[in-house]
């Protein structure tokens, strides 16, 4: 039965408001998961205590996975509460693996080398030429970021540019960014082609969609349980699968989006489960879907019609980002009874740039 999300808009936000007043923390879902994924990352790359340059963030429908290396226990939980307390996360799955040293040694250098070096780092890469980011200060090699980003994607690519550089030993951000994700964070349609200055963090956040697009839409391949996040076009898969075709699959489908270099896949392999099928008729599933739709506030704008026959669920209609693309795929495909999800959807068209 076809549902038209965009009719049902003051429905949805009549039950969201229901549901917090019955103590359900339902509003996390209006933030987009990449504003989220950039946050979180943001957030434990400026936090002393928590070394995030080893650490892979993705969400999916609000809920965030943290993966890669990290010290100790200590960091390791902070790590975790970090990321719970950030705005929009319903909860936390944390994979992070204690290491019991960092992967590289912190070079010295005087906080005035420090400077340059971050300086130089910043004014020679192409995707901030249309901010302005400078060093504040640099204190025990503590460096301190300031200034404007035009997107809150490149706020995290300076502070993670000024991260990597050789003799910083933390990063502290004031620097001031849009709160929400920009048009080119949010929209692409077509071949993977950003205007220079475009190809920030923005890049990694599209190669990253994407990637979860195809991976939703392939029956063989359970998008929901594989994770992905991308650095300059570096794509790590993890999460867990139940065989090796498909840890081998889903790294092959992903070796096929525009701007991918290279794949790091770290799924891991799994034993079946054993859980019973749960034996539903297509109304009921398609029913499900459509309720499911309509407790999520980020599709309040969108238009999707669902029809499903033989427990394959098409999705038709129009979204306004791949994010919501990605959430709507999601739901569908972690439905009871759902065996394929195939994606017809297509994303409506950007708002019109006002002249000035």
């Amino acid at each position: 039965m076809p549902i038209h999300i965009q009719k049902l808009a003051k429905t949805a936000a009549a039950v969201l408001v229901s549901m917090m007043a019955a103590g359900f923390a339902q509003a996390a879902t209006d933030a987009p998961d990449g504003w989220i994924t950039t946050k979180v990352k943001l957030t434990l790359l400026t936090t002393e205590g928590v070394s995030g340059t080893d650490v892979n963030v993705d969400t999916i429908d609000g809920r965030v996975t943290l993966h890669g290396t990290v010290g100790s226990d200590a960091e390791k939980a902070k790590a975790e509460r970090l990321a719970a307390t950030t705005s929009g996360v319903r909860e936390v799955r944390n994979l992070l693996q204690v290491s019991g040293q960092r992967t590289q040694p912190i070079a010295k250098a005087s906080d005035a080398q420090v400077r340059q070096r971050v300086e130089s780092a910043l004014k020679s890469d192409e995707a901030l030429a249309n901010s302005r980011i400078a060093v504040e200060s640099v204190n025990g090699g503590v460096v301190l970021l300031s200034g404007e980003a035009k997107s809150l994607s490149d706020a995290y690519r300076a502070v993670r540019v000024a991260t990597r550089v050789e003799g910083v030993r933390r990063v502290a951000s004031e620097i001031q960014s849009p709160d929400e994700m920009a048009d080119v964070e949010l929209w692409r349609e077509g071949r993977y082609d950003p205007p220079r200055d475009a190809q920030s963090a923005a890049s990694d956040m599209w190669i990253t969609t994407e990637a979860k697009v195809r991976l939703l839409a392939r029956s063989e391949t359970p998008g929901f349980d594989i994770n992905v996040d991308t650095e300059k076009g570096v794509v790590t898969l993890f999460g867990a699968v139940e065989s090796a075709v498909i840890k081998n699959q889903a790294e092959s489908v992903v070796r096929e989006v525009d701007g991918v270099v290279n794949v790091v896949n770290d799924l891991q392999i799994v034993a079946p489960t054993t859980a019973k099928a749960v034996a539903r008729s297509d109304t009921q599933i398609s029913n499900e879907i459509e309720q499911r739709f309509e407790h999520r506030p980020t599709l309040s704008d969108s238009d999707i019609d669902v029809e499903v026959s033989a427990g394959v669920a098409r999705l038709t209609g129009s979204v306004q980002s791949r994010g919501d693309q990605v959430t709507a795929l999601t739901v569908a495909r972690s439905t009871d009874g759902v065996k394929r999800v195939i994606d017809d959807l297509r994303l409506a068209a950007p708002p019109p740039v006002s002249a000035r």
